[in-house]
């Protein structure tokens, strides 16, 4: 007698927003009974309900980093699943072209993937069709609403009215308009006019601590206190430069007359304007401070011991390292021999990477002093510094690094760059909540005394492969032509790039490469080994991110 199969059966369930998740029942428990009970429906057929829960809370379709999702995606890998439902398909995904990578998983498992009120599943070519119909318009609709939202806070914006975000020191909001709150505003013209007397932000923030004046307290939606701190140099940039205070509002860079009473006098916070630009921080490289090794007082190991400079001289060519100072001394035969221009570039391109990161930037700072408005000048400051640092000579870069960096810590696991938090607060003039560390993981490979870092397992590059771009490039214009239909076929691209048609067929999971290792392969900083010749050759690259950079030579991290 023949035994039935079971098809084990995962629900998978989202909801974008957190509202309502905390009702006894709600959306999701909404979701997972109605599919439960298709499951129950399909029993006759061998279906069989996985008890686990695959449910992503407040969290939105529109990317693939959900915690519930990559689960799923793990246990399809583990051959824990056969069929997965779902209530709807954007439930599962808003994008297209995730949904593309979606159903690449599911057929190298065999999987099958189930709607229940729109009674599809993949197992056919025309439910596939109507999947992809579907996620279409998704997609369009999801755009449209964020075009829609877009244009409804600019359109409120031109009103004058506060679209959230942190009322600033000084205001409240009610009801979508900023209310003066007296006894902030009084600091606020207070910190003013210290400014316009002091003409220094140090002074004037030694005056406030010895008056005891403090930065906004607030309270947020769990009842977590925060503010009610001493201003750093940082807050204080942030509030002097605040167009708020004057009764107008910002909005990608167009100055709109708010609802809002002001704070200050225009003619004060032009003054101040005109004052904090003539302060501006300019360092001047003093004549005799270049050093060809800008590291040397900033680099040590991690048990606290200072690295000095040594080089070498070998077919005429000048060879620089930092070691320990009891091998450069004879006094010991293991320490460290680090090649300058190794650990160098390792620090040089860690900083310029960090500063033109927004998301790294964002999580640096205190954001609960700065509002939305901003932020684009504060990133603009971010990357201007990136490209100070980027573009400096290593014997230009001394002074810098002096100002910028407190300490460079070199161990056998990774090299760690602790950052200046006045300085940055200076430059990016906005608060920053933690003292920023940089952490490059990396592998040490001895040869002798002398070593060779290796970043995360591979090699740091510092130098763009055009032809790699060239592909990646290639990748992606083909599966945009795919998607949007501008491209009959792989054949047909093939003809219009004059490349072999396997060479075109070979293109298409690199259309599917991590934004990250993009970048990386734009800037040239992709690992050594990552080479044109070994990317043609990839027939399995992995869907999750985080596993495509381990399977391409990245770190682990």
């Amino acid at each position: 007698m023949n035994t039935q199969k079971t098809f084990r059966c995962a629900i998978y369930t989202r909801k974008s927003h957190e509202e309502g998740l905390d009702q006894e029942f709600n959306s999701l428990d909404a979701q997972r009974e109605a599919c439960g009970a298709y499951i129950a429906s399909q029993i006759g057929l061998g279906w069989k309900l996985n008890p686990s829960h695959y449910d992503d809370g407040g969290i939105s379709g529109g990317h693939m980093e959900r915690p519930a999702l990559q689960q799923l995606i793990a246990d399809i890998k583990k051959g824990l699943v056969d069929v997965i439902v779902v209530y709807k398909v954007d439930r599962l995904t808003r994008s297209l072209t995730d949904f593309a990578k979606l159903v690449d998983v599911f057929d190298k498992y065999d999987v099958s993937f189930v709607s229940v009120t729109q009674a599809f599943n993949t197992t056919s070519s025309m439910g596939r069709l109507t999947l992809n119909v579907l996620l279409s318009f998704a997609q369009f609709e999801r755009e449209v609403t964020a075009e829609r939202i877009r244009d409804k806070i600019a359109a409120s914006k031109k009103k004058g009215m506060w679209m959230g975000g942190l009322p600033p020191l000084g205001y409240t909001n009610i009801d979508k308009k900023l209310v003066v709150v007296e006894d902030e505003a009084s600091s606020v013209r207070r910190i003013y006019a210290f400014y316009l007397e002091h003409k220094n932000v140090r002074l004037v923030q030694a005056e406030l601590n010895g008056l005891d004046i403090k930065t906004k307290a607030r309270i947020d939606k769990h009842g977590n206190k925060t503010g009610n701190k001493p201003f750093t140099r940082g807050h204080l940039y942030s509030l002097l430069k605040n167009q708020v205070y004057t009764g107008k509002l910002v909005h990608k860079e167009q100055i709109y007359e708010g609802k809002h009473d002001a704070i200050v006098n225009f003619d004060i916070w032009e003054s101040v304007q005109s004052l904090l630009k003539t302060n501006a921080v300019t360092r001047k490289t003093q004549k005799n401070a270049k050093s060809l090794s800008p590291l040397l007082g900033l680099i040590r190991t991690a048990d606290g011991n200072a690295l000095t400079t040594s080089h070498a001289c070998k077919s005429g060519k000048r060879y620089r390292y930092y070691v320990s100072r009891d091998l450069k001394q004879g006094d010991s035969d293991t320490g460290w021999r680090i090649p300058a221009k190794m650990i160098e570039n390792i620090v040089k391109t860690s900083l310029v990477q960090k500063f033109q990161n927004q998301e790294v930037v964002l999580s640096w700072l205190d954001t609960g002093s700065i509002s939305a408005e901003m932020l684009p000048s504060l990133f603009s400051r971010a990357n201007k510094l990136a490209d100070t640092v980027n573009n400096k000579q290593p014997h230009e870069l001394g002074d810098l690094y002096r100002l910028l960096i407190r300490a460079v810590i070199v161990s056998k696991d990774d090299v760690n760059v602790e950052c200046n938090t006045a300085y940055l607060e200076e430059i990016l003039e906005a608060p920053i909540k933690l003292a920023p560390t940089i952490n490059i993981p990396i592998q040490i490979k001895r040869r002798g005394h002398e070593m060779k870092m290796v970043i995360g397992g591979a090699n740091l590059q510092t130098k763009i492969d055009n032809k790699l771009v060239k592909l990646v490039a290639q990748a992606h214009a083909l599966r945009a032509g795919l998607v949007d239909g501008s491209i009959g076929s792989i054949i047909e691209f093939a003809d219009q790039m004059n490349i072999h048609h396997a060479d075109a067929k070979r293109l298409i999971p690199l259309g599917y490469l991590a934004p990250s290792i993009i970048e990386d392969i734009l800037d040239g900083q992709q690992p050594a080994d990552l080479t044109v010749s070994r990317l043609r050759r990839v027939n399995d690259l992995p869907l999750l991110w985080s596993e495509q950079r381990t399977f391409l030579g990245y770190s682990h991290t």
